[in-house]
């Protein structure tokens, strides 16, 4: 069942890969507008980051970092071209309520130029980045994908690791009863003992009569606080059954 899920889960995510293109679009930097080309990616903003960096660091370049963009130098938006560009890319999330939607913008910056208002030459530049996202999306997909399964899994192993440990602490806790309830057992027949000792012993012999009622003054206390372990033991058996049913239900949403 789990991998059947996962499956469809896969093909659902990779459905929506192959549809959603990139898009013209523009970006408020330093109060100037700068057109720019996007692509929605449907994962958390950390995951395609790692994306866009995995991808370009496989085709040996490295990332440089202003202000809000991630800097790649020497970029050929077209493959083949012998035309390259510096790759201003921007990654967030697409808001707060769509934590799990990122938006990737790129903007191209001819080699050697920095940034500046658009131009009547950035439409064809925007042309290519669109391009170039569409062609690098699979791969934000597929490894945005990885990551998060990676995650989950991660997240499964701690679950399962503390329904373990609980299922340790609640074989733990239940000796602990076992034993305070059997202590305590033996704890009444003694008392009942002393009881007739106490009773046995003459009136005038004061030495006997305080030694032995120091021994029921013991067994007493000792009753009381077997009695409150006893209630703690138990109140942690509960919480612990509560925490155990929590973490098998968790484990069961994940998967």
């Amino acid at each position: 069942m789990r991998k059947f899920l996962l499956s469809n889960f896969i093909s659902i995510v990779f459905s929506a890969a192959l549809h959603a293109q990139a898009y013209r679009s523009s970006m408020t930097f330093q109060k100037l507008s700068y057109p720019v080309a996007a692509i929605q990616i449907p994962f958390d903003e950390d995951a395609v980051t790692a994306a866009v960096k995995d991808y370009l660091s496989g085709k040996g370049y490295k990332d440089a970092h202003f202000k809000d963009f991630i800097v790649y130098r020497d970029v050929p938006l077209i493959s083949g071209s012998s035309s390259v560009s510096d790759a201003y890319f921007n990654i967030e999330r697409k808001s707060r309520s769509e934590k799990d939607v990122t938006i990737v913008r790129l903007l191209p910056v001819k080699k050697g130029e920095t940034l500046s208002p658009a131009t009547s030459e950035d439409s064809s530049f925007i042309s290519a980045s669109m391009v170039y996202l569409d062609s690098i999306r699979y791969h934000l997909h597929s490894y945005s994908l990885k990551r998060q399964i990676e995650a989950q899994q991660i997240n499964v192993d701690k679950i399962k690791g503390k329904i373990t440990s609980l299922k340790n602490d609640s074989g733990d806790i239940a000796k602990k009863i076992r034993n305070s309830d059997s202590y305590l057992a033996q704890n009444k027949i003694d008392q009942t003992s002393q009881t007739q000792v106490i009773s046995g012993l003459a009136t005038g012999d004061q030495a006997s009569l305080e030694k032995a009622h120091k021994k029921m003054d013991k067994l007493m206390d000792n009753q009381t606080d077997y009695e409150k372990k006893l209630r703690n033991y138990k109140t942690d058996l509960e919480e612990n059954t509560k925490d155990h049913a929590h973490g098998i239900k968790s484990h069961r949403i994940i998967l």
